[in-house]
């Protein structure tokens, strides 16, 4: 009932692939199709085309943007990348929604999203970073793994902010953290380490209940001065 006829063989051009997509899409919004149904019978037949189909459901239907992209998703979960890929580049603004769509729907693909969204997005790192760790505390270290490669010097103020903003995980989220940076090989880090931005992110761990114990290796490692931690926990700061 829900046939195809497109030739999955054309050499037609990217134009034509788009256009083909929207006079296809749009004849089943005129058969009352919804468009999360009709991107998911289109993405089923050719997935190798998700892009061309995906850009021209945006077309269609600009208000559902977030739908589209997760109807994609859940139709092929390895169009990921290139399904956040494209709604990214044409909504910027929409990116923090577009990555915690994603993420809910195929959080299996979670480094895939957090890195071409910190590829196309690097100035929005701390909010696609805590909608991230937000989503799927679980998968905290892989995305700090990701943030360190595509946005290495907003990993600290990313997870001051995820703390902030979720305090009952800030105990989780700095046991992450520490074993992150303890366990990476500090000559082959590209990123600078920023001891005011770890004397932010370890008083917002004091103010979330995380203890001065659990912050120790913030002095060990060479993070933290011992006198800066020891005035964290004995005196209020303005």
């Amino acid at each position: 009932s829900s046939a195809i006829t497109l030739d999955s063989n054309t050499t037609s051009s990217e134009s034509d692939l788009k256009s083909t997509y929207r006079n296809i899409i749009d004849n089943h919004l005129n058969k009352n199709f919804s468009i999360m149904r009709t991107v998911r019978i289109l993405i089923n037949h050719y997935p190798e085309h998700a892009s061309y189909i995906v850009d021209a459901a945006f077309d269609a239907r600009e208000n559902r943007v977030k739908a589209i992209v997760v109807a994609a998703m859940q139709a092929e979960p390895a169009v990921t990348y290139s399904v956040v890929d494209i709604a990214i580049q044409r909504y910027p603004d929409l990116c923090d929604a577009i990555v915690e769509s994603a993420i809910q729907t195929e959080p299996a693909y979670i480094d895939d999203i957090i890195s071409i969204a910190l590829k196309r997005e690097p100035g929005q790192a701390d909010i696609i970073i805590r909608k991230a760790v937000a989503s799927h505390p679980d998968f905290t270290e892989s995305v700090l793994r990701t943030a360190a490669k595509e946005a290495p010097n907003s990993i600290l103020s990313s997870i001051t902010e995820s703390i902030k903003a979720l305090p009952d995980t800030a105990t989780a989220l700095v046991s992450v953290l520490k074993d992150f940076f303890v366990g990476t090989d500090k000559e082959k880090q590209n990123y600078s380490l920023n001891k005011e931005e770890w004397r932010l992110l370890t008083l917002e761990a004091k103010q979330s209940g995380v203890s001065r114990k659990e912050l120790e290796w913030l002095v060990n490692e060479g993070y933290l001065e011992k006198e800066t931690l020891a005035k964290i926990f004995d005196e209020k700061l303005n």
